[in-house]
């Protein structure tokens, strides 16, 4: 097959057996895949030419997402576009915005939802001084279990999981990992103080509803409905257990982070290579947005303030309920709401910023804009 991409029109040409070529045209929309052919092809018949086009690009799959062909507005009125790369890629036609235009907004892309008026912030917590252990190398540790919450198996939230670790000769770091502690039964070697082992409660609590409820295939609408819904309660109710965690962990000696690959691999003993020191602050993370028109679109971007100090967002971890600066990525610092979460999370997406054509701005992007600076500050650049 040959494929091009021209004004926001996919042109294949098909040939059947020693026929001649003929041309199938595609063209993606909000809401519709429209089709036509050189050939046979009316409102309510579709050529055979087209249905082999269309029966090769599924593969060997039931669906297929066009969305790559979906560029509406970006091309000039010499049907080019400066803002896309078009290529062929083994034996596939590739669309994607240049490096430079990564982040664009395309009309009825799903949006955050943003309340009127947020009420405030979480208040910075006081640091807890934890001492260094006398008499043993052995210590209680915690370690924030990450992962991807978009791939398959057994993925989760990001959750608080302790371990026990052992600190070198003169206790000033921990050189190995002994196990994670999965319940109390874990522990009972160990002198664990008041705090730690409330901490542990919340802990097992956090681990019992991190698992992420995928929709399958075949589920029914309610039955991917009732996941999707259990999935948003377990997301607050987990933000709710970090806030209340936050006290007992920030300023803790030994705290990790670990990208754990889905909840079957949180057992038994924690591979080092894969435990990561991290801190845990105590500080109030300020979203902030920068604001700047290029000519024809605007540029959006998510930036945070700390102790005075504007910070680009690190693309390096993805935590869910934390944020972090570019600058020190393992320095992780809670957010205030469930709605800042998916804030953050849907421009973590596009790297933490958002292109908004101006012939598109009005229609579908001026409203969430407005909610954004009701909250936030904006910073014209």
């Amino acid at each position: 097959m040959k494929l091009s991409f021209h004004n926001e029109l996919l042109t294949i040409g098909v040939t059947l057996d020693s026929e001649e070529e003929e041309k199938i045209y595609i063209k993606v929309t909000a809401s519709e895949l429209l089709v036509s052919c050189s050939v046979d092809t009316t409102n309510n018949f579709l050529s055979r030419y087209a249905y082999f086009a269309l029966y090769d690009m599924m593969s060997i799959y039931d669906e297929n997402d066009f969305e790559d062909y979906y560029w509406p507005g970006f091309f000039d009125g010499n049907g080019e576009s400066r803002y896309l790369m078009i290529r062929m890629y083994r034996g596939s036609l590739v669309v994607f915005p240049k490096v430079r235009y990564n982040g664009f907004y395309k009309p009825e892309q799903a949006l955050p939802i943003i309340g009127d008026k947020i009420s405030g912030t979480r208040q910075e917590v006081e640091i807890l001084k934890e001492s260094t252990p006398k008499g043993t190398q052995e210590i209680l540790g915690f370690c924030l279990a990450d992962t991807s919450t978009e791939r398959w198996h057994t993925n989760h939230y990001l959750f608080l999981v302790p371990y026990i670790g052992i600190l070198d000769n003169n206790r000033t770091f921990v050189k190995g990992f002994k196990k994670y502690v999965l319940g109390h039964g874990d522990i009972s070697a160990m002198d664990v103080d008041p705090i730690q082992g409330k901490l542990i409660d919340i802990c097992i609590e956090m681990k019992k509803i991190a698992l992420v409820k995928y929709p399958q295939y075949r589920d029914e609408k309610d039955v991917a409905d009732e996941k999707r819904k259990a999935n948003r309660e377990n997301f607050a109710m987990l933000l709710e257990l970090w806030h209340q965690a936050l006290p007992m962990v920030a300023g803790r000696l030994y705290t990790h982070y670990r990208f754990t690959y889905g909840m079957r691999n949180v057992k038994g003993k924690p591979s080092k290579k894969d435990m990561e020191p991290c801190i845990i602050s105590n500080e109030v993370p300020e979203i902030c947005f920068l604001w700047k028109d290029r000519g024809d679109y605007f540029k959006l971007e998510l930036r945070f303030v700390v102790g005075g100090k504007m910070h680009e967002v690190s693309n390096f971890f993805d935590t869910a309920f934390f944020i972090a600066s570019s600058s020190d990525p393992k320095r992780f610092f809670l957010l205030s709401w469930v709605t800042e979460c998916e804030l953050v999370a849907f421009f973590s997406k596009r790297n933490f910023r958002l292109l908004m054509l101006k012939i598109h701005y009005e229609e579908h992007c001026r409203e969430f804009v407005g909610k954004l600076r009701d909250n936030y500050r904006f910073i014209n650049r």
